[in-house]
């Protein structure tokens, strides 16, 4: 790689050191090899800016001039469980991107739940794992993934058996910790035939800590099988948050998403789904809370490349002070996938003057017989509603915490999974109350 590329590219220098830190480990040739392409690719792509049209929204000049350093072995006594969403489940804990076996708690994990780190990868899981995923790339790349790639530090592999049931959830707790410390988590999850498992990401920090998180998940979903993906995003107010789920699904097969983003200065979630046989019924849906100057950006790409299946999109967030929020999603369609029937739509609430939503619902669509709809709405508290609460003796704040309840509550309700939804909506509720309505009331 030409030097005089690699210097005008932001984090050179941090990627530079994580390679170093992979070599000097000794940790073997397959994961060295990862991070090699992850950065040539990464220095080829380039930094992503608005001048890329996935990232017009979302500017990362702040945090391109920020220094990061990879992170040390660091002792975290317990998980930030006030921060996490909670379910009874196995737990797998990461810090900074790193398995750590004293946190997790897989006893009660299946029998047909199979999961490793890059340490126990056998090399059949390896080759699954190095496997492109099939979705059309965006013409800049996804500078993401190279981005994570070449910081990787370690891989989580949860492989579900064929035909295996579990009733309990798996929950991924991934945990920053550190002053300025950067760190890629990635996962792989490999759904096998007729198989059922909800999974759980919570993605927190150490009270205090400032960090740049990537966090990718490559998700391959065989024929019959169904699986929850449920994902609170709630790092630290000073950190950075970016990340992508990358899904292939075949015939027959469920794939309920959801992605609640509440924490960090800046974040964003970027879900790309390939449908590729009949049958398939693909969710992905999603709620947001901004306060402050908070940014948050949820890109969502749905490809059908096969006749008769559907997908539904919904993404409601709320936003406040000077928050702003990003919502980018396309539902791309095949000639040869007829019958698709595709549904997307944004709605954003804003509670102040200051706060903005970017909002762009697309369809590009090559067969003639689809049912495909989206659209896109922003507004606010309604005074009428507010009047006829008020009107039943509820005081003015509460009234309006009700409705910003009920409002987030009908998305939350696109939810599958009642155990994960119930847990999902009491959180919603309590961070509510915390980040809008206690504040308001200290002022």
């Amino acid at each position: 790689m030409n030097s005089s590329v690699e210097s005008i590219v932001p984090f050179n220098q941090f990627i530079d050191s994580a390679q170093g830190d992979h070599q000097h480990g000794n940790r073997g040739d397959w994961l060295s090899e990862i991070k090699e392409k992850g950065r040539i690719e990464f220095y080829k792509l380039g930094w992503p800016s608005p001048k890329f049209e996935s990232w017009r929204y979302t500017n990362l000049n702040k945090l391109a001039k920020t220094q990061f350093s990879l992170p040390q072995d660091m002792e975290l006594a317990k998980l930030p469980y006030q921060d996490i969403l909670p379910v009874d489940a196995p737990k797998i804990a990461l810090v900074n991107g790193k398995f750590n076996r004293e946190l997790s708690d897989l006893s009660t994990i299946s029998e047909g739940v199979l999961v490793n780190n890059f340490h126990d990868m056998r090399d059949e899981q390896r080759a699954l794992f190095s496997r492109k995923n099939p979705t059309a790339l965006p013409k800049e790349g996804l500078p993401v993934k190279a981005l994570n790639d070449a910081i990787l530090s370690d891989v989580l592999f949860i492989e579900i058996m064929p035909g295996w049931q579990f009733d309990l959830p798996l929950h991924i707790v991934s945990i920053g910790c550190g002053d300025h410390v950067g760190f890629s988590s990635k996962i792989f999850v490999s759904a096998g035939e007729n198989c059922h498992l909800d999974i759980v990401e919570s993605h927190a920090g150490e009270y205090g800590s400032t960090y740049f998180s990537s966090c990718v998940s490559n998700i391959d979903i065989k024929a019959g099988a169904r699986l929850g993906h449920y994902k609170l995003q709630n790092d630290t107010n000073t950190s950075t948050h970016l990340a992508l789920t990358q899904t292939s699904i075949e015939a027959n097969a469920v794939y309920d998403n959801f992605v609640m983003s509440v924490g960090g200065i800046l974040s964003r979630n970027e879900v790309r789904s390939f449908i590729a046989a009949s049958g398939v019924d693909c969710c992905v849906n999603g709620a947001y809370l901004g306060t402050s100057n908070q940014h948050i950006d949820n890109t969502t790409f749905i490809e059908h490349a096969a006749e008769g299946s559907k997908s539904r999109e919904v993404y409601k967030g709320v936003l406040a002070d000077y928050a702003k929020g990003v919502f980018q999603g396309k539902i791309f369609v095949h000639p040869e996938a007829q019958k698709t029937d595709g549904y997307q739509m944004n709605r954003a609430l804003l509670l102040s003057d200051n706060a903005e939503i970017d909002s762009k619902p697309e369809l590009e669509i090559y067969a003639d017989d689809v049912r495909c709809s989206h659209g896109a709405t922003v507004g606010e508290l309604e005074e009428e509603h507010l009047f006829y609460l008020k009107a039943r003796g509820i005081n003015a704040e509460s009234a309006r915490r009700l409705l910003v309840e009920a409002y987030i509550g009908e998305v939350i309700d696109e939810i599958k999974s009642q155990s994960i939804r119930e847990a999902l909506s009491k959180l919603a509720s309590d961070l509510l109350k915390k980040k809008l309505f206690e504040r308001s009331n200290e002022r």
